[in-house]
């Protein structure tokens, strides 16, 4: 009996196997390989085959010569024809897709396939939110205090993007204040081409242990969306900014600056850890002593939902701070943030 039940069993096992090498895709290429599995897409010239030996690779697709899908396909055509069902392999270099509703499969030249199951398109307006918050607290000998807060909120078109953003950070140590900071900014991005965009700024910002009571700055310039994808973005940006500066003690001071600007983030391990570096620099077109600098860089590491925990360093220059002050500031932080997309 027992050997039986064995024997039903690998038998079952068999056909499952049997029936799933059955069922599999086939792509055949120019040097002769017969490759199996599943297809995924075609876009930009490249073939997204799934095999279960070596995980997702892409093939290019002037390499493949015929192909098979057992399920239903979406195939766009070079004419913006768009057709589903499966693919039969054909001879010359054609294929065949047979659609539910017509009678016959339509056969096409495997050159005249330009899109296989295409993305969803992007909806028309995108948006996403990131927040972080840090706190640290000592009591003891010393009370001490020390709280963190950035966030930032971006909309974006296929011409338009709109960012609003801040941080605010305050220190204390035994009931006196050491540090209270706050910033924000606003900025306007008008894509006249996929990548060229023209942009307006305008920032503010508030640091009492450096005297500043008010900086404030307006700027117009144009920038250079090199890459924008779910893994990796990188843009430049170049202009010109109004800055005025109203100090506590000091003498307030005006100028006119030439700005530049860097937005990099990259997934070095898809969906798991991101680096980012941001950069703004600020050069008086007056006086070369007026110059100012702002980056943040760091890693962030996503570990529940929308949750993530990030480990920052940002820093501030300053070549002509008031008197007594230090050109820079250094702060490391370690925060637990939130990040949404839409």
């Amino acid at each position: 009996m027992k050997s039986k039940v064995i024997s039903i069993v690998m038998t079952a096992v068999f056909v499952s196997l049997i029936s799933a090498w059955a069922s599999a895709d086939e792509v055949w290429l120019k040097n002769g390989d017969r490759l199996t599995g599943k297809v995924l897409s075609l876009e930009g010239g490249a073939l997204v085959f799934s095999t279960t030996y070596a995980g997702d690779i892409s093939i290019r697709w002037d390499e493949v010569v015929n192909l098979k899908t057992e399920e239903p396909s979406k195939v766009v055509l070079s004419d913006e024809t768009t057709l589903k069902g499966p693919i039969s392999p054909g001879q010359g270099g054609k294929v065949s897709v047979k659609p539910e509703k017509l009678a016959e499969p339509v056969t096409t030249d495997l050159a005249s396939v330009k899109i296989i199951n295409p993305k969803p398109p992007k909806p028309p307006l995108t948006t996403t939110l990131r927040v972080n918050l840090g706190a640290g607290f000592a009591t003891g000998n010393t009370d001490k205090e020390d709280i963190y807060a950035d966030g930032e909120f971006m909309a974006r078109t296929d011409q338009n993007r709109y960012t609003i953003g801040g941080l605010y950070r305050r220190a204390e140590s035994d009931n006196v204040k050491t540090e209270d900071k706050t910033m924000g900014y606003i900025k306007y991005d008008h894509f006249f081409t996929k990548k060229w965009y023209a942009y307006a700024n305008a920032n503010a910002e508030r640091d009492e242990f450096k005297d500043l009571d008010l900086r404030s700055t307006l700027g117009v310039g144009v920038g250079y969306q090199i890459i924008d994808s779910e893994r990796t973005n990188l843009s430049l940006e170049g202009g010109v900014s109004y800055v005025n500066e109203n100090y506590v003690i000091a003498e307030d001071n005006s100028f006119t600056a030439g700005r530049w600007g860097l937005r990099f983030d990259h997934f070095l391990l898809p969906k798991s850890l991101q680096y980012f570096l941001y950069h703004t620099g600020l050069q008086s077109l007056e006086d070369s002593e007026d110059l100012l600098l702002f980056t943040e860089t760091g890693f962030r590491v996503p570990f529940y939902k929308n949750l993530n925990l990030t480990a920052q360093m940002n820093w501030e220059y300053n070549k002509s701070p008031s008197a007594g002050k230090k050109e820079s500031d250094y702060i490391y932080l370690f925060t637990i943030g939130y990040q949404w997309a839409k």
